[in-house]
């Protein structure tokens, strides 16, 4: 298949990581359905293979790609505490192992501090994951190269005796494509044809008949694959209770503020409450005295001007005399 072709479909597998998660197996599948149909056949077997990333990987996917600065400067440090360490120079070693923890720190806080990568919200197992990963990526130079390449279906951990995927098994960190000498055979590594070897070898020797071995590769490899979609489910579904637990959390905070300070605010109204009913039953009672008061002084009044107009007539008779 001419180097374009290949070219074309690096370029493609690029996108799918790119593509939203729940996504991934669909664009995948039109992937092989482009290559099959170009007559890249040994393409379209390899992008059929590539399972879908997990939560975790396919967050550090994102990363990788939206901060390649980053990444590529935790990878040149690998080198260069991998040099001294070979150099025995420990000052060096501690001083790079220090400046290690100190980029992937940055890194991981840019993260949090975001809260979110691609719409998706990061948990705090994800950036677990993510710190595990650019660990692996500065320990080992293949893992870097895999993280840089933004391709994981994995998120990565260095152990003693190597890098393992955050599952605890042995990661693959091959290329999508074998490298091609110049007559045009392959040069691929050996690992990332093994299986694929070991299974013609297996067909050849059994002349035709079913390999038990082979047949229960298989299953086991479907076995992972689904056991590891499963996964990919429940941390999906786990992101996404939790996010509604944030948001109830957040919704009962918010309620119980609004309780305490409604409460504030109904014994503020329901001290003016008493004051203002203590002066109303004041007003009333000054208002009953008032009353009263004004019913005996009309009442002096008609009194004193009867006697009035009796004095004026008692004046008027004697007037008249």
């Amino acid at each position: 298949m001419p180097a374009h072709d290949q070219l074309d479909l690096d370029t493609a597998v690029d996108v799918l990581y790119t593509r939203p998660l729940d996504e991934f197996i669909a664009a995948r599948d039109a992937v092989v359905r482009q290559a099959t149909d170009s007559g890249d056949r040994l393409g379209a077997a390899r992008v059929k293979r590539l399972p879908k990333p997990s939560v975790a990987a396919w967050v550090i996917n994102q990363v990788a790609r939206g901060h390649p600065e980053e990444i590529a400067a935790l990878a040149d440090l690998g080198d260069e505490l991998r040099a001294a360490t070979q150099e025995r120079d420990r000052g060096r070693v501690r001083a790079l192992d220090h400046l290690r923890r100190e980029r992937t720190d940055g890194l991981v806080r840019t993260v949090r501090e975001a809260g979110e990568v691609g719409g998706r919200p990061v948990s705090s197992a994800v950036l677990d994951r993510l710190t595990e990963t650019l660990t692996a990526a500065v320990m080992d130079p293949d893992a870097a190269a895999v993280v840089r390449a933004g391709r994981l279906s994995r998120a990565l951990q260095h152990v003693g005796f190597g890098i393992v995927d955050e599952q605890g098994d042995e990661a693959e960190l091959v290329e999508l494509h074998p490298a091609a000498s110049d007559d045009g055979s392959s040069t691929a590594p050996e690992r990332d044809v093994e299986k694929p070897a070991r299974a013609e070898k297996s067909k050849k020797s059994g002349r035709g008949k079913p390999d038990p071995a082979a047949a229960e590769l298989t299953a086991a490899e479907e076995a992972v694959e689904e056991a590891a979609a499963q996964v990919d489910r429940l941390e999906s579904r786990r992101d996404d209770i939790r996010e509604r637990l944030r948001s109830a959390d957040a919704g009962i905070e918010h309620g119980e503020s609004e309780l305490e300070r409604l409460a504030r605010e109904l014994d503020q109204l329901a001290a003016e409450r008493d004051t203002t009913r203590h002066a109303l039953d004041e007003a009333r009672t000054a208002a009953d005295e008032a009353r009263a008061d004004l019913e005996a002084v009309e009442d002096e009044l008609d009194d004193a001007v009867e006697r009035a107009a009796d004095a004026r007539r008692r004046r008027r008779a004697a007037r008249g005399r």
